[in-house]
């Protein structure tokens, strides 16, 4: 007895026949860029150039020698950027040493920036000892307009005389004013005096003729 075997229908496709030609997704993946790939050529900003030499206590030595010290810790917020985003010295932070590294260049930028900066105020603490105060100022009479001619001396020197001799001469006067006071006052005393006595005698004529009346 043969067994009966299903057949397919003329009009419907047999999807296993076709199966190997629909394009599998994964065969093209190739094909789509990864995006890794590209990040390389990406510069890094926080990547060590080769300039990158020296450490923290090596600047701060330099800053010594320069007669400008400043402390490590100085050196180190100089590495880190300000408010603004930006590190006055150019530094690359080793994650795995974790510490800093700056290039010479910046370094020195920097002791010439501080330098500078402690002559200015070098100057201006010279200028603040050189002005003294209302306090320390000596007591001097302010300066004359310009100095006197001879003539003009001489003129001065004889009006001085002058003056002198005005005031000898006023001196007399009223001594001699004094003077003639006292005269007139002893001659006004003396008078009244003489008038006393010219009384007194009248008085005494008068007198008898009375009595004998």
């Amino acid at each position: 007895m043969q067994e009966n075997q299903p057949q397919n229908s003329p009009g419907v496709p047999n999807t296993s026949t076709t199966f190997g030609k629909v394009p599998h997704a994964a065969e093209n993946f190739g094909s789509i860029p990864n995006g890794s790939e590209s990040f390389r050529t990406v510069p890094k900003s926080s990547e060590r150039k080769e300039n990158h030499t020296l450490t923290v206590r090596d600047v701060a030595r330099m800053f010594e020698a320069e007669g400008v010290a400043r402390t490590e810790r100085s050196v180190t917020n100089w590495c880190q950027p300000n408010r603004s985003g930006i590190a006055r010295l150019d530094a690359y932070f080793d994650p795995n040493e974790r510490r800093y590294f700056i290039t010479p260049q910046s370094a020195e930028f920097a002791i010439q920036e501080e330098k500078a900066r402690m002559a200015k105020i070098g100057e201006v603490a010279d200028l603040g000892r050189k002005v003294p105060n209302d306090s320390e100022r000596p007591n001097t009479p302010p300066p004359t307009a310009s100095e006197p001619s001879a003539d003009r001396v001489k003129s001065l020197e004889q009006e001085i005389m002058d003056l002198k001799i005005t005031n000898k001469g006023k001196d007399y006067f009223i001594l001699q004013l004094r003077e003639e006071r006292e005269a007139h006052i002893q001659q006004l005393l003396t008078s009244s005096h003489r008038i006393g006595e010219l009384e007194t005698k009248l008085l005494g004529l008068e007198g008898p003729k009375e009595h004998g009346a």
